[in-house]
């Protein structure tokens, strides 16, 4: 107590988990994503891949209800499932998975959530606003080992995964608990989309900025109306 805030707690974690292949990832079978068009045909010999985590946490709660925490991690990833170009043509990407032989990510989290009732006590509106998100900042090293020597780039970032990260959200609920309302903004920096092969380059997803809003109303308490507006930038 007192370190801060009200209450501080440092807490350590050490975990081991396993990341399955999905169905889709395990199918012999080839589909067309329906998103990238790309051609994707799964692999049946994937295996599992096993991670072991370890993080460090320190946590202030204030008596507000206001909260902040800030987290370094770290995560072993043996024989991690990474999305490849497979044999295709000109015209048509194709796509498969293969288990790289291991990888390292770490990186820092802040997390937050802070009400705006300060601004004006006395205001049950203002009171009922507040702002929360998170902030990830991170890296990672991939080694493809023998599981694919013919791909154009043998040490690399994770597939799917962003340098950063940013989720921001201001958030309204009535004193009333009969509306509720938020306007989320979340943004995540280049990330690999698959991995080139014979000296092709490896494909990028570029960032995208999403800001979307959220209002929902219950009029009674078995009934519930929801209104979404997504993607307001028009983002391509």
């Amino acid at each position: 107590s007192d370190f801060w805030a009200e209450r501080f707690q440092l807490r350590f974690g050490w975990s081991l988990t396993t990341a399955r292949p999905d169905l889709r990832e395990l199918s012999g079978a080839t589909y067309i994503d329906p998103i990238t068009e790309a051609r994707v045909r799964g692999n049946p010999d994937l295996v599992s891949s096993d991670l072991a985590n370890f993080d460090l946490r320190a946590e202030w709660f204030f008596a507000s209800g206001d909260n902040l925490t800030a987290s370094l991690f770290y995560k072993q990833i043996d024989q991690p499932i990474e999305t490849v170009a497979a044999a295709g043509t000109d015209d048509n990407i194709a796509l498969t998975f293969i288990n790289a032989d291991n990888a390292d990510l770490y990186g820092v989290e802040v997390e937050f959530l802070h009400g705006l009732g300060w601004m004006r006590p006395d205001s049950s509106w203002l009171n009922a606003l507040f702002v929360s998100g998170n902030v990830t900042v991170s890296d990672s090293k991939l080694e493809i080992g023998s599981a694919a020597p013919n791909l154009t780039s043998s040490e690399r970032r994770l597939s799917q995964h962003a340098p950063w990260v940013v989720n921001l959200q201001l958030g309204f609920d009535a004193p009333n608990e009969r509306h509720g309302a938020s306007l989320a903004y979340n943004a995540s920096g280049e990330r690999l989309f698959f991995a080139g092969r014979g000296g092709e380059p490896d494909a990028y997803e570029q960032p995208f900025h999403s800001l979307d809003f959220t209002y929902s109303y219950y009029p009674t308490d078995a009934l519930s109306l929801k209104l979404r507006l997504q993607n307001l930038l028009d983002e391509k």
